[in-house]
């Protein structure tokens, strides 16, 4: 009897610190993703309202941003450009039976016909519209009208 307990005792703490251990796996990635700023109170308010208007929280909404700065940053280091117009500009071939174009905000999540960049539900984005063919959705980046058709 004593053993039996004692071999319980046993696999319970060792049950235990198993889990114990991946409390902690995942804790520690979480405040490996969590990225905190101290922004002015007017900053907040308004990033607040924009993610109520678009429908979405807050944390998409920065992600988002800080996302597309990045990348854009990135643009800016290769190219010397604000924005790369390459990949707008190529679109008006590659989209050429696209009948017409029209603004929208996303209410799922999509992906970019041209970069294949992941749009999230709230990002404006331009929709092609194709005779007999699927849709076409453009990204911020690659939705430049002036250059599409």
């Amino acid at each position: 009897m004593e053993n039996r307990r004692d071999e319980m005792r046993v696999a319970a703490e060792k049950l235990g610190s198993t889990m114990r251990q991946q409390a902690m796996s995942v804790a520690a990635k979480r405040k490996q993703e969590y990225l905190g700023a101290r922004v002015p109170k007017e900053l907040r308010e308004k990033i607040i309202q924009k993610a109520s208007a678009l429908g979405i929280p807050v944390s998409i909404l920065i992600r988002n941003i800080l996302t597309e700065y990045i990348e854009n940053d990135a643009d800016n280091t290769e190219s010397g450009a604000a924005y790369s117009t390459g990949v707008a500009k190529s679109n008006a071939d590659v989209f050429s039976d696209v009948i017409g174009w029209e603004r929208l905000t996303l209410n799922k999540e999509m992906v970019c016909n041209s970069c294949a960049r992941q749009l999230n539900k709230g990002n404006e984005v331009v929709y092609g519209i194709t005779p007999g063919k699927s849709h076409v959705i453009l990204c911020e980046r690659c939705k430049s009208l002036d250059s599409i058709g």
